[in-house]
């Protein structure tokens, strides 16, 4: 017997799912590949590149166990956050798929339903296909951590926007790893500044001033 396999599971209850993928977030780096379904990796490669907006509204659909409201987004994000964040999600699983890492299978992450049938309505929530949600659940507390990213990743992005502005593939990575190490200074000290989300939405929900 080989030691690759594919699994089609259908009709599993999500927390299957949850201790399937917290088991397989065990293996080696490169055990999974990402074949015709999501894998943490391929989630892990979206949030790293997507906008805050969009890991926010990704990362309520975790939260509602596949469902977000648009109302709860737009309290925590703004009423313009919505377009920009959807905007981000669809072109980066584009750009992911063409470049290998996301697969086919999986088109979109979130599906968007109206308020009423008149399209000019606000979202009223988003959904995730239950087979995603422990798959980016393990995702997030990867991203979060920290502590497991790739250094190259962030060369690798800096550079293909380089290569996106005309510039010639040996030409952009040099000037990504010359930008990266000019501004390794401001980054860290910009990571160690940033508000973690936690932290954004406990000011939302207790203001200063007001008692827990």
């Amino acid at each position: 017997m080989g030691d690759v396999y594919t699994l089609h599971i259908t009709g599993a209850p999500p927390e299957w799912f949850e201790r399937m993928h917290a088991l397989a977030a065990q293996l080696p780096a490169g055990a999974l590949t990402a074949g015709d379904t999501l894998t943490v990796d391929s989630a892990v490669h979206l949030l790293d590149r997507v906008t805050p907006d969009a890991r926010e509204l990704l990362r309520l659909a975790v939260r509602g166990n596949g469902r977000a409201l648009g109302a709860d987004f737009r309290a925590q994000c703004g009423e313009e956050g919505l377009n920009g964040a959807t905007t981000s999600l669809s072109c980066h699983v584009k750009a992911l798929m063409k470049q290998g890492k996301w697969p086919e299978s999986v088109p979109r992450v979130l599906t968007s339903t109206k308020a009423g049938k008149e399209g000019w309505r606000k979202t009223h929530a988003f959904h995730m296909p239950s087979a995603l949600v422990p798959v980016f659940r393990v995702a997030f507390h990867r991203y979060d951590k920290g502590s497991e990213g790739d250094p190259q990743a962030a060369v690798g992005h800096l550079a293909e926007l380089y290569e996106e502005m005309g510039r010639s593939t040996r030409d952009a990575l040099k000037f990504a790893q010359e930008f990266l190490e000019l501004h390794a200074d401001d980054l860290a000290a910009w990571l160690a500044h940033r508000p973690h989300p936690s932290a954004s939405n406990d000011t939302a929900q207790h203001p200063e001033g007001e008692t827990r």
